[in-house]
């Protein structure tokens, strides 16, 4: 099972046994967790990725999203500042070189959007 798949299970299974135990009981539990878990999953669900550092940040591919715990969204644009020299720009256009991105009041932070990588 996945770490994520692994989570939905034990709040399926919690809710399940907690709410519904009487009316259900035994593996049945087990076996209607194990589902919810796959339709979840199935239906979309994914856990937001948290990043904790600036070099984590700077990691994501261009154009990402993230948002800090004082709600500043900051988005990545490769070679802003030219060959190999990325950005991340804050509301109103601010502009903050890769480099200069500080972990004071910025993580842990929750991306927001990944693109999906070019083929």
């Amino acid at each position: 099972m996945s770490n994520e798949r692994d989570e939905i299970y034990d709040i399926a299974r919690s809710v399940i046994d907690g709410e519904l135990g009487i009316l259900v009981n035994g593996s049945d539990i087990d076996n209607t967790a194990d589902s919810l878990s796959y339709a979840v999953l199935a239906a979309g669900y994914s856990k937001p990725r948290t990043i904790t550092t600036p070099a984590e940040a700077n990691a994501l591919p261009d154009r990402a999203a993230f948002i800090t715990p004082g709600e500043i969204i900051f988005r990545k644009w490769k070679g802003y500042y030219g060959e190999g020299k990325d950005a991340w720009e804050r509301e109103l256009g601010q502009m903050v070189p890769a480099e200069l991105l500080s972990a004071e009041g910025h993580f842990p932070a929750t991306v927001l959007f990944t693109p999906k990588e070019s083929k």
